[in-house]
């Protein structure tokens, strides 16, 4: 009597199983799709910070309007302009960014390098370097003045090395986003 009841009956167990099946599919494929959605989004993050930060650098354009080198009081004035379409970095501190100047001689050999800190063999920049939020404006044209007296660059202001009428060049590193560069006669 017991049997009676399910006699002629088929069961919906495979009914039941595709189902399962079916579920389990829709599972993995959600679960793979959020998985691969999240690290595609990561890369293109990845991908958009690095495309920022060439567009800045490429932006980034600045130019020496003009140089005078003062042989009396070993002072070096220029004036330099953002042409770009960035606010540049001009930093009179040790930590980074910092503003670097390289000297050159006629032929291109580096005569010295430092940048505007202040400290022993280093130069001083001693206007211009110092805005209130140390940026140079777009189409802002900035006097910077520093003496070579007494510092790691102070062979150019030696006659015996580098004698009266000698064509300097330099080059300026506006902490790495641009550089400028000009020339003066001593």
């Amino acid at each position: 009597m017991r049997f009676t009841m399910f006699k002629g009956k088929r069961g919906i167990t495979p009914i039941i199983a595709i189902i399962l099946l079916l579920l389990m599919t829709v599972a993995a494929a959600g679960a793979a799709f959020f998985f691969l959605s999240r690290i595609q989004g990561q890369m293109q993050g990845g991908v958009e910070s690095f495309q920022g930060q060439i567009f800045e650098t490429i932006s980034s354009q600045a130019e020496i309007v003009s140089a005078d080198y003062n042989t009396t009081t070993t002072i070096l004035t220029f004036f330099i302009q953002n042409v770009g379409n960035n606010r540049l970095p001009l930093d009179n501190s040790t930590s980074t960014p910092t503003t670097t100047l390289i000297f050159k001689d006629a032929v291109q050999n580096v005569i010295c390098s430092s940048d505007f800190s202040g400290e022993d063999s280093n130069l001083n920049c001693s206007l211009g370097c110092e805005p209130t939020d140390g940026k140079i404006e777009i189409g802002e044209i900035r006097k910077v003045q520093t003496m070579l007296a007494e510092t790691a660059c102070d062979d150019i202001t030696d006659n015996n090395i580098y004698g009266e009428e000698t064509l300097i060049f330099f080059q300026m590193d506006l902490s790495g986003v641009t550089t400028a560069s000009g020339s003066f006669v001593k």
